[in-house]
């Protein structure tokens, strides 16, 4: 993951230096603006993943504006389908495990049936870990995108734990902080790390073709 490349103390460098951080603080700020409507902030999820996914790459992230609100009017169907569909199932599982909770655990049924709705919910944890960054690297059609992001889920399960707990990770020690850390920091890096740890991964699964369409070089045994 290239975000600050190392800094020799050159004007040249300093300024790539706080190039990268303004741009780092104001995707940030832009995903909070984005999401004061509510509705919104699948479509500005998506933006946010696309905006940090060249520092992922290894790549430069250029023109933040531009990539910012393009990837909104680009990814906004898909990601309020997925935004649906997290909404509804988050809904349901938070649901079941309220009353399951009020019930108490004296039913021989009340124990397995919280393992299991705790097990789902945590399965959709990790299939978010993977469809949000597949979306904005190859935008495949819907059904293609959920099928191949489910896939993944499954395949690399453990994997999306670990990287779901490393994005929650800016999100906790952001409670002890100022709370302005919220406003030009947490999201962006939780964005930014969930798509390095699925990028990780996904980039076993691209051929020649992707690899030139991101701009990037495919080197010896990568595929």
């Amino acid at each position: 993951m290239t975000l600050f490349k190392q800094n020799d103390g050159s004007p040249s460098n300093l300024l790539a230096f706080f190039n990268t951080l303004t741009n780092f603080i104001l995707f940030n700020m832009l995903w909070l603006g984005g999401s004061l409507l509510i509705v919104t902030i699948p479509a500005v999820t998506a933006a946010l993943f696309a905006s940090v996914a060249p520092w992922a790459r290894g790549q430069s992230a250029d023109a933040p504006l531009v990539t910012f609100w393009t990837a909104v009017r680009r990814y906004w169907r898909k990601a309020t389908v997925l935004g649906v569909i997290d909404l509804l199932l988050g809904g349901l599982i938070g649901l079941n495990l309220f009353f399951i909770w009020q019930n108490g655990f004296d039913s021989s049924i009340a124990l397995p049936a919280f393992i299991i709705t705790s097990l789902f919910g945590l399965f959709l944890i990790v299939a978010n870990v993977y469809l949000w960054p597949l979306l904005v690297t190859l935008d495949p059609p819907l059904r293609s995108w959920l099928k191949n992001g489910l896939r993944l889920s499954v395949a690399h399960l453990f994997w999306g734990i670990w990287v779901a707990m490393m994005a929650m990770t800016p999100l906790a020690v952001s409670v002890f902080l100022p709370r302005v850390t919220f406003l030009i920091l947490t999201f962006a890096a939780a964005a930014l790390l969930t798509y390095w740890g699925a990028w990780r991964v996904m980039k076993r699964y691209l051929d020649a073709e992707d690899f030139q369409a991101l701009g990037l070089e495919l080197k010896a045994g990568e595929i």
